[in-house]
C-alpha cells in the first residue's frame, strides 16, 4: 500500500482535495446564464415566476455541472503539470505540485466529477450535455498535449467560455445573437492571453520550463495580442448593443457599454501594476471595483430588458 501524501496524512483529503478543484474559478461559469438574462422579456416574464423559474431553475442546475466538469479538467491538468508547477513561484503551491494530495486521487476525483456531470448534463438537455462533454474531452487533449502548440493553446482555453454561453442557451431553448457570440470570444481570447502574459513575464528566462508553448511566445507579440484581443471584445460587445435583434432597437443597451469599459481597464491596470504576480482569473473574480463593475452592468442590463418588454 502506497504512503498517503503528506497533506492527507496532517489534515486530512477533503481540504486540498477541494482547493485542487479551484472554486475560485468557478464564478467564470456564469457565462451559461448570458442566455437567460438576454432572453428578458422574450423567453420569460420578469413579473410572473412561472415563466422563469423553471428556465432559471435549469441554468442554475447547468452552472453547478460545469462547476463540476471544469474541477475535473482542472485536477487532471495539475496531475500533468506536476513537475512542471513546482518550478512556478505561485503554482508550486498547489496541493498536487506540493504534494499534499496524491495523484492516484486527484485522477480518482476527476473520474467521478466527470462521470457525475456529463450524464447529468445530458439528462437535463442533450445538446447542452454533448458541448459539456466536448469541452471535457478537448481539456484533457489540451492537458495532456494541445497546450504545448502557441496560439492553439490560447484558442482551446477560449473555446471554453463560447462553450458555456451556448450550452447556456440549449439549456433553456433560446437563441444567443451571433454578436454575443463574437464577444465572448473575443472576451475569452483576451483573459487567455492574460494568462500567458503573466507566466512570460513571471518567469522570465524560465517561461518555456514551466510551459513549452511560452518558448514560442515572445512580449511583443503576448502584448499586441493581449491590445487587439482587448479591443476586439469591447467593440463586439458595443457593436452587439446596437445591431443584436435581441436587445432593444433604441440601443438602450449602450448604457452597459462604461460598467464593461471600467472592467476591462481595470484588469488591464492590476495586471500591470499592484497584482501582476497573482494569476488572471483569482484578480478578475476578488478585485471589488471589477466585481462592482460586473453588479452594474447586470443590474442595468437587466433594468433595460424588464424595461422595453
Amino acid at each position: 500500500m502506497s504512503a498517503a501524501a503528506p497533506g492527507e496524512r496532517a489534515g486530512g483529503l477533503v481540504p486540498p482535495l477541494l482547493m485542487a478543484m479551484r472554486p475560485y474559478q468557478w464564478p467564470k461559469n456564469v457565462v451559461v446564464f448570458a442566455a437567460f438574462v438576454f432572453s428578458a422579456g422574450e423567453a420569460w416574464t420578469p413579473g410572473d415566476p412561472d415563466s422563469w423559474w423553471p428556465l432559471l431553475w435549469r441554468s442554475l442546475v447547468l452552472f453547478g455541472l460545469w462547476c463540476l466538469a471544469a474541477s475535473a479538467t482542472y485536477l487532471l491538468n495539475d496531475v500533468r503539470d506536476r513537475e512542471a508547477d513546482r518550478l512556478h513561484p505561485r503554482k508550486r503551491l498547489r496541493p498536487i505540485a506540493s504534494g499534499r494530495l496524491r495523484t492516484g486521487t486527484a485522477l480518482g476525483a476527476a473520474a467521478v466529477l466527470a462521470v457525475v456531470s456529463i450524464p447529468a448534463a445530458i439528462v437535463l438537455d442533450r445538446v447542452a450535455g454533448l458541448v459539456l462533454a466536448g469541452y471535457v474531452v478537448l481539456m484533457a487533449l489540451y492537458s495532456l498535449e494541445l497546450k504545448r502548440v502557441a496560439i492553439l493553446d490560447i484558442l482551446l482555453l477560449g473555446a471554453g467560455v463560447v462553450g458555456r454561453a451556448v450550452s447556456g442557451a440549449a439549456a433553456i431553448e433560446v437563441d444567443i445573437s451571433p454578436w454575443l457570440y463574437v464577444c465572448s470570444s473575443f472576451a475569452a481570447f483576451f483573459v487567455a492571453t492574460t494568462k500567458r502574459w503573466a507566466e512570460f513575464r513571471q518567469l522570465g528566462p524560465e517561461a518555456a520550463k514551466h510551459r513549452p508553448s511560452l518558448a514560442a511566445y515572445n512580449a511583443e507579440v503576448l502584448e499586441l495580442m493581449l491590445g487587439v484581443s482587448a479591443a476586439g471584445a469591447l467593440l463586439s460587445y458595443s457593436l452587439y448593443t446596437i445591431e443584436s435583434a435581441r436587445v432593444p432597437a433604441d440601443g438602450s443597451m449602450a448604457l452597459t457599454i462604461p460598467f464593461v469599459a471600467f472592467g476591462l481597464f481595470r484588469f488591464l491596470l492590476l495586471m500591470s501594476g499592484p497584482r501582476q504576480a497573482e494569476a488572471p482569473d483569482r484578480v478578475l473574480f476578488t478585485d471589488p471595483q471589477v466585481l462592482l463593475a460586473v453588479a452594474g452592468f447586470t443590474a442595468t442590463a437587466l433594468a433595460v430588458l424588464v424595461a422595453h418588454r
